[in-house]
């Protein structure tokens, strides 16, 4: 079971491959707050018509609302929630975020990222290569940290995205 912040839905939706998210991770669960990002008021965002529809993505209300209000307030209720859910269901959480992932991982939860289900999409032949679509996700305003990318494309056996200036 996956739980999901908003922050991946957004990338892969604004990219038009909301649908490669759902190949990989199938059954995403979301805490009332992301729902609140993607459909209330974010009722426009790309991904809200398919999360409203809830078909693949699921609702849940985290049912520890003191843990929730327990977590810092530097991270979005949506990251929080998406924490919290993840830890009551003992689910994967995927997110994106650098301090929500680092809390979550110190809390001893599993987390994903949008590279690793790319990873996945490669590795089980959903995808011939992550580079352009990364190249996608950059494009669309999505922030990755370059070292972070150089390393996952090695990892790939792909090519960089920019090529690194010749050493002297």
């Amino acid at each position: 079971m996956i739980v999901a912040d908003t922050g991946p839905i957004i990338a892969f939706a604004r990219i038009g491959r909301l649908g490669l998210l759902h190949d990989v991770a199938g059954v995403l669960m979301i805490p009332e707050a992301v729902y609140e990002e993607l459909v209330g008021r974010g009722h426009n965002r790309p991904g809200a018509a398919e999360v409203a529809q809830g078909i693949w993505i699921h609702r849940r209300t985290v049912n520890d609302a003191a843990a929730v209000a327990h977590l810092p307030r530097l991270l979005h209720a949506g990251e929080r929630e998406a924490i919290i859910l993840a830890t009551e269901l003992n689910a994967q959480l995927l997110i994106d975020e650098t301090r929500g992932r680092e809390l979550a991982i110190a809390r001893g939860l599993e987390v994903l990222g949008s590279l690793r289900i790319l990873g996945e999409a490669k590795r089980g032949g959903l995808i011939p290569a992550v580079r352009p679509i990364i190249a996608e996700l950059l494009a669309a305003g999505y922030w990755i940290d370059e070292e972070v990318i150089r390393v996952f494309l090695q990892e790939m056996g792909e090519e960089p995205l920019t090529p690194a200036p010749p050493q002297e």
